[in-house]
């Protein structure tokens, strides 16, 4: 009987057990009591200020983590920190707004008394205007935040200044199309005026999307060189002949006028719709080689290969590599070597001579002279990697005055009369004869280079001579 009555106790006491651990109220009871918001009944609104005294308490030196530890000992005591130094003061509150803000769940069982209370400061939480910079901090963490609660024009500056100095990014573009939404035209466009980092987001925005948009903004603030350029953009990514061009008609009509500013891109405009007339008329000219989307260059490449009579620069034929690059006002270095390309390909060196001749404005005889606009070295390198023969590098190295740079190049490309000519230049008999002894026997290159050598020799003969006279 006796051990029937203990297991029957410890039944009992092993039943009260369980049932306090079950026991909600076991779990949510605590020693110390809990700041509530509704402590209050007649609260009107939830603000930052009402819970500042919460902030302020958690703040204070002597509030520590001490609760959350079991160790009450010296040295346990000795770990405790103050929560200044996990968080500042002005992150601490912004917390608690943001945490005011979002919290929208009911406890399980809460009384109906206290469920009106939290229905209650949800409602008020939805009237409440949040700080600007707790607004911007949420937009710029990708967290939703409800815009509609900033009503003044005042106000919606204020958020978007705040976004703004907290770096801007996809959050400017969102409180710009909010602003966008609940303001007159008027009223927006003076806020963007008022913001130049505003209005080059919303401009940069506009110009992604591809919006009409974005021209008529750039018009309304005076930029009309920028808007006439993304309206060239447009219509130069437009793949039908026809509507490009009449896109280009319309951006020339548009700013032929008083426009000044944009004189500067007249002419790429006016070059571009001759480009695109060109191609229009002339492909079948051009065997078909050129598109609509062929670039001068290309299209150049494809004059040269058609045109004929090099010695005549015809500037009336409208496929004339020459009134081509006049039309569209390609540099004469982009000229001459697409021309020395062109020419080198088709193996036709013997109009390299005429490509690089310019009548001297200057001169009154109106002669012919060699002309070239880029480097002596570039071409002779390109005519060497294109296999061009060496009379034809010989042309071209003949004309360079450096006698040192003349030596080097010849002999990187191989062409020996050149390096005859440097050495003979520099005046150099002993390297003159160690050249004509390596040069194959009774060749052209070593009778010329004899040739040179005893001219050489000559020369220095006759100075001689005339130095003992004197």
């Amino acid at each position: 009987k006796k051990k029937k009555k203990k297991n029957c106790c410890r039944s009992l006491v092993a039943a009260y057990i369980m049932d306090q651990f079950d026991s909600e109220s076991y779990w949510n009871r605590s020693s110390s009591r809990g700041f509530s918001f509704d402590d209050d009944e007649d609260v009107q609104g939830v603000t930052a200020a009402g819970s500042n005294v919460n902030v302020n308490n958690i703040l204070n030196d002597y509030d520590t983590i001490s609760e959350a530890s079991f160790d009450n000992s010296a040295a346990g005591s000795a770990l405790n920190l103050s929560i200044k130094s996990v968080i500042s003061e002005e992150a601490l509150k912004m917390l608690i707004q943001e945490q005011t803000l979002d919290d929208r769940i009911m406890s399980k069982g809460v009384a109906p008394e206290e469920e009106l209370r939290l229905l209650r400061r949800q409602i008020q939480t939805t009237f409440y205007n949040p700080s600007p910079e707790a607004t911007a901090y949420k937009l710029l963490l990708g967290k939703c935040a409800s815009l509609e609660v900033f009503k003044s024009m005042h106000e919606k500056e204020q958020l978007l200044d705040a976004v703004l100095k907290c770096g801007g990014g996809d959050a400017v573009i969102g409180v710009l199309l909010f602003l966008k939404k609940t303001l007159n035209h008027k009223n927006f466009l003076k806020i963007l005026e008022q913001r130049p980092q505003a209005l080059q987001s919303y401009i940069g925005y506009l110009q992604q999307r591809q919006s009409q948009e974005a021209v008529e903004v750039l018009q309304h603030f005076g930029k009309h060189q920028e808007a006439s350029l993304i309206q060239f953009k447009s219509a130069m990514t437009c793949n039908n002949l026809q509507q490009r061009k009449q896109k280009l008609l319309q951006l020339l009509d548009q700013y032929s006028g008083d426009m000044g500013v944009v004189s500067v891109y007249l002419p790429h405009f006016e070059a571009a719709l001759k480009l695109l007339e060109l191609i229009e008329k002339e492909r079948n000219t051009l065997d078909n080689l050129v598109d609509i989307n062929s670039t001068p260059i290309e299209v150049l490449y494809q004059c040269c290969r058609k045109h004929s009579n090099w010695k005549e620069q015809d500037l009336t034929r409208a496929p004339s590599p020459f009134r081509l690059s006049a039309d569209l006002h390609i540099s004469p270095a982009q000229f001459e070597w697409t021309a020395l390309n062109e020419r080198a390909n088709a193996q036709a060196y013997a109009d390299l001579e005429s490509v690089f001749e310019r009548v001297p404005a200057w001169l009154p005889l109106k002669q012919k002279q060699f002309h070239i606009s880029f480097s002596l070295e570039l071409a002779v390198l390109r005519l060497y990697a294109l296999q061009a023969p060496t009379s034809v590098l010989y042309m071209f190295l003949s004309k360079m005055s450096n006698t040192t740079e003349k030596l080097e190049l010849a002999k990187r490309v191989k062409c020996v009369r050149a390096v005859v000519d440097a050495l003979a230049g520099m005046k150099d008999a002993n390297q003159l004869t160690q050249l004509k002894d390596s040069l194959p026997e009774r060749s052209e290159e070593q009778f010329y280079c004899e040739k040179a050598l005893k001219t050489l020799q000559t020369k220095r003969w006759t100075t001689d001579n005339i130095k003992l006279k004197l």
